[in-house]
């Protein structure tokens, strides 16, 4: 990618293998960049893990892609990725006391208190039928009462990814425009179950920021044990003056498959699965990885969009050259050496008895018996 030009390689399957080592070793290349400098560091609290299949006002409480913190009501917006298939597309409300999260390995839940359920609305104003949205991320908008959540769609299915702004009672406000390039068409636009997986709002500058899990068809490969994908982050503007208008479009590369498949063509991928608001020019990213058989990594980093190009009039990156957001190593979770979820959910969260603030993780289970739903908490220490 980017200076490396391996369209003209392409002219034979019995070249793929070359041609993938070529595009890792061309993308490396182009993404080590000095990234900035955080000056604080995060303290593990302890974890909290719901029963499977928790049932709260006759819904089944899992799934949960996305969380959000509400400093003014004091409790959390958290999303499930339900495709309406148990119960209608909703959020809901939780308050979490982190003094009562621990460092057992049988933490319990005592922790967490659901305080309300929200069924998600349609354009139409209508509870969306079944496999009509993917919900994967929820914000806070910069509109006072409104929140911001995205939907994945299903390529497959040609049920198209999108970005909507609602009431807190899930009415639906509007939808922002998603560039045509993102929408799934044939060799082009997002991949199943990999589109938008992530949300940021800046309220300072009122600037949402969505990302793509992994790269879109025209721009290059999915992640894989040999390489990154260079995923897609859209700059929105969310001012009263030009409301919901993308301004720039930025690159994040992830990291390969930390840990490779012991079989070839078993599963293993790594996504962008959340942004952050840090600051004005910076955002928390979060990478989720698998590999069939070995289990979940997961990383947080620091990014940083002030040196990345602004790629937006470029249909395709492959082959095109640009400037990825820098980026910076927080925290291998990792090395906390306890078993890790498919954590897909992160926000800020209150301030702790100290002063310091809280960053608050979350993962989605699938619903399956065979995965939690975990609530991991860090005190950020400055």
């Amino acid at each position: 990618m980017n200076s490396c030009n391996t369209n003209q390689l392409r002219r034979g399957a019995w070249l793929n293998h070359a041609i993938r080592l070529i595009a890792s070793a061309c993308l490396l290349a182009t993404t080590v960049y000095p990234a900035s400098a955080h000056a604080w560091s995060l303290r593990y609290i302890g974890q909290q893990i719901l029963p499977h299949n928790f049932d709260y006002a006759d819904t089944t409480v899992g799934g949960l892609s996305g969380i959000e913190f509400d400093p003014e009501r004091e409790h959390f917006y958290v999303v499930s990725d339900d495709r309406s298939e148990r119960n209608p597309a909703r959020f809901y409300t939780m308050k979490l006391d982190l003094a009562r999260f621990n460092l057992d390995t049988e933490p319990g839940h005592a922790g967490i208190r659901i305080t309300g359920v929200t069924t998600l609305q349609s354009p139409q104003r209508q509870p969306y039928t079944r496999g009509s949205a993917d919900p994967e991320a929820i914000r806070r908008s910069s509109m006072p009462n409104r929140l911001i959540w995205s939907s994945e769609g299903n390529a497959d299915k040609d049920i198209l990814p999108s970005i909507d702004e609602i009431e807190l009672n899930g009415t639906h406000v509007r939808s922002l425009p998603v560039p045509a390039r993102f929408l799934p068409q044939g060799k082009r636009g997002t991949r199943d179950n990999r589109a938008f997986e992530s949300l940021a709002v800046m309220h300072e500058t009122q600037r949402l920021y969505v990302g793509t899990e992994n790269a879109l068809i025209q721009d290059g490969p999915a992640a894989d044990h040999l390489l990154g994908s260079p995923c897609r982050i859209i700059a929105f503007d969310l001012k009263t003056g030009a409301p919901g208008v993308p301004q720039a479009e930025f690159v994040y590369v992830t990291d390969p498959v930390p840990v490779p498949p012991s079989l070839p063509f078993m599963f293993h991928t790594n996504g962008l699965v959340e942004l952050l608001a840090a600051d004005n020019n910076q955002l928390l990213a979060l990478e989720r990885a698998y590999t069939l058989g070995v289990g979940n990594s997961i990383r947080l980093y620091l990014i940083d969009l002030s040196q990345a190009s602004d790629v937006s009039m470029i249909e395709s990156l492959d082959g095109a050259e640009y400037r990825p957001v820098a980026k910076s190593l927080v925290l291998n979770l990792d090395s906390l050496r306890i078993p890790l979820d498919n954590i897909e959910g992160m926000s800020w969260g209150p301030r702790l008895s100290n002063g310091n603030r809280s960053l608050v993780f979350v993962s989605d289970n699938n619903f399956s018996m065979r995965q939690i739903t975990q609530f991991l908490a860090f005190e950020v220490i400055p």
